[in-house]
């Protein structure tokens, strides 16, 4: 039996057959899904129960699923002795997407964070409700941002980022000095170019040890754009961020600035911070940014042109889903290795481009997870 194989067709008894296909129409119920079950069911009804059925299976499962060029292969034995086997061909499919986005055309309307849409395919039109992509982007931001694992240049006040991501390469300049965050970004979804103002509790602690004085307690101050701390009777310390130089680690969301004060006459502060909670400090200022913005744009043959008014005035931005989708396709292409299934753990031993994965989950959350919104829509 082929269970995920992307040719399946609906209304197939899938437990019987050799080879089933799905073969898919966009239409409304594709485009208003706000979870993966509700995707697939705008597939096919009897494909999304199946996928139900196989997640609620999963944790009395054993056996392995091989990767091999981003084709998935399970072969899994349940509780009760059933033996499922299928593929999955990760690029094959999301090629498939792409030729079905280079023949989509619509327009899309963007108004205080929600987007609305309407879009058509193959000759079938399908109007998108309004989506929240505040809430959308937000999770993106923190997502992007718990998935870097890497030290990052400071100099002057601004990071100089050079990474690799799932979803493609982000290089650019962050600058926090001066009271506000300046992006200037090349990402898989174009430039991203703002200038947001920090809040007044954009400020973090830090302790460190200088000579002569001893262990001092001071704060990283984002609004003002500077490094304030007490020295007791020498006074108080205040470094504008745009002097410091030094480097920043992150790992899970988490950053830990590792920086250099100069203080006058040669010398110089050694300050380590830890636990800055920048994802969620960074996904929040998006968020407020998106819910300002307003516009429209065209989709022509895949891709995406939008003029958008913001706080920072208009700027106008080519998004091409084509590319994009193709460029993810050519990402799991370059995955190999085994996932091996036994007591209700999944344990990953996999080779990707951005590195290797070495990890376990608990198959109980595949279920929920399916079932739970992917992002809000009114």
């Amino acid at each position: 039996m082929s269970l995920t194989d992307t040719d399946l067709s609906p209304n197939q008894d899938f437990f019987n057959e050799e080879e089933a296909v799905v073969e898919f129409t966009p239409n409304e119920s594709f485009f208003s899904s706000n979870s993966v079950l509700t995707l697939l069911a705008a597939f096919d009804s009897s494909f999304a129960e199946l996928v139900a059925d196989f997640a609620s299976a999963l944790p009395d499962a054993t056996g392995q699923i091989s990767v091999e060029d981003g084709l998935f292969d399970a072969n899994l034995r349940l509780a009760d002795g059933t033996t499922l086997t299928g593929t999955f061909d990760a690029p094959t499919t999301l090629r498939g997407f792409a030729d079905l986005a280079a023949v989509s055309n619509g327009t899309v309307t963007l108004n205080g964070g929600m987007m609305e849409a309407a879009i058509a395919t193959d000759g079938q039109t399908a109007v998108l409700p309004r989506f929240d992509l505040t809430a959308a982007v937000s999770t993106l931001v923190l997502d992007t941002i718990n998935a870097i694992d890497d030290t990052v240049p400071f100099a002057n006040g601004a990071f100089t980022l050079d990474l690799a991501t799932a979803l493609g390469p982000i290089g650019g300049t962050v600058d926090l000095a001066g009271g506000d965050l300046n992006l200037d970004l090349a990402t898989p979804f174009g430039q991203l170019v703002a200038d947001i103002d920090f809040q007044d509790d954009a400020v973090f602690p830090f302790s460190a040890s200088l000579p002569l004085v001893g262990d001092i307690n001071g704060v990283v101050d984002f609004n003002s754009g500077n490094i304030v701390a007490p020295l007791g009777v020498f006074g108080d310390l205040s470094i504008p961020l745009s002097a410091v130089t030094g480097s920043l680690t992150l790992a899970d969301g988490l950053a830990s600035l590792d920086a250099s004060l100069p203080i006058g006459s040669g010398l110089s502060l050694p300050v380590a911070t830890a636990d800055l909670a920048i994802g969620p400090l960074a996904s929040e200022y998006v968020a407020e940014f998106v819910q300002d913005l307003d516009g429209t744009g065209t989709l022509t043959d895949g891709v995406l042109d939008a003029a958008i008014e913001s706080s920072l005035g208009l700027f106008e931005t080519t998004f091409d889903v084509v590319a994009f989708t193709n460029q993810g396709a050519d990402f799991f292409a370059g995955i190999d290795g085994v996932i091996d299934v036994s007591g209700g753990i999944a344990t990953a031993s996999l080779t990707t481009p951005l590195g290797a994965i070495d990890d376990s989950f608990d198959l109980a959350t595949v279920a929920p997870a399916l079932e739970a919104p992917v992002t809000g829509s009114i």
